[in-house]
């Protein structure tokens, strides 16, 4: 049996706190609504140096003038490689909703493969071979997928590959999107923000000392600009590899809250978080009311930390 986990912001993650992430907002006061939330940021120190990858948690919740029982639905931005730490406290954190809906293109009741398992097709093989690049961990290797509170919300392959279908794409035409856009915001007013690989870069991270290091700080930069993404696979006419798993993802969550569950968590990639947030908005008149942050890789160097 098939099953491809589909990565958005391909690449990082990075150690995460111990603690659970607390949403610290006063239920007596009005919630004051984010207007643009992030979901993936690159935390530097005062220098500018880069400490962490971090990806957000974002609580969704209905307006002040809806007369319905309270609700919310967090976003819970993901990275698909990370440190373990991050992908701990991701476990713990989860046992607190009422539902999880997470992202899988896989078959209807699919058995969630076992951590240590081979991976499946070219972007499982390229994930893992990443994490070892990387130092870090896989996704499918750490999350427990096994609680009652996991409910599936993708599409399966053969939905996946008609909605491709429908659209007239393929796995080249999404990869020369991705690389088109890509050189486009090299060559303009945005290449100021993302910085050249130089060849002292690169001798750096074949020759090097801290080798891992080298390679997290400089993917963590690439790809801590999620706009090349949502550029790319979002906007007017979308795509099926985020639109049209995510209207999936959706229609498993009006499900859920006619069930009657009111604390729910939306767990996907990082890349498909713009496009929730508009139709969470538009289509279940939920608002952003606050964010809280998790480390997901860690950019510290040990050798400039106090002992």
């Amino acid at each position: 049996m098939r099953i491809l986990l589909m990565p958005l912001s391909v690449l990082t993650c990075l150690a995460i706190a111990s603690a659970l992430p607390v949403f610290a907002a006063d239920p007596k006061s009005p919630p004051r609504i984010l207007e643009a939330p992030q979901f993936l940021r690159l935390h530097r120190d005062k220098d500018g140096g880069p400490v962490a990858l971090e990806t957000a948690i974002v609580r969704y919740s209905r307006r002040q003038n809806q007369p319905k029982q309270p609700v919310h639905v967090d976003l819970v931005a993901a990275v698909h490689i990370g440190e373990r730490e991050y992908f701990s406290t991701l476990n713990k954190l989860f046992e607190t909703y009422d539902a999880v809906l997470y992202e899988l293109v896989a078959p209807p009741n699919a058995r969630i493969p076992q951590p240590g398992g081979r991976p499946s097709g070219a972007i499982g093989t390229a994930q893992q071979g990443l994490t070892k690049l990387l130092g870090l961990q896989f996704q499918l290797d750490q999350i427990d997928y096994k609680p009652q509170n996991f409910v599936h919300a993708d599409l399966s392959p053969r939905q996946f590959s008609a909605a491709m279908q429908r659209r007239g794409e393929s796995w080249w035409t999404m990869f020369s999107k991705l690389m088109q856009e890509s050189m486009d915001r090299a060559n303009g007013a945005e290449k100021k923000n993302s910085p050249d690989l130089s060849f002292g870069d690169l001798f750096g991270i074949v020759f090097g000392s801290n080798r891992e290091l080298r390679m997290k700080r400089l993917l963590a930069e690439q790809f801590s600009d999620m706009e090349v993404l949502t550029s790319a696979f979002g906007g007017k006419d979308g795509s099926s590899l985020i639109t049209d798993r995510n209207a999936a993802a959706l229609s498993v969550l009006n499900l859920e809250l006619q069930k009657g569950e009111r604390s729910l968590a939306i767990f996907y990639g990082a890349a498909h978080m713009h496009d929730f947030d508009q139709r969470l908005r538009k289509e279940f008149n939920l608002e952003p009311i606050e964010a809280v942050w998790l480390e997901a890789w860690n950019l510290r160097d040990p050798a400039q930390q106090p002992k």
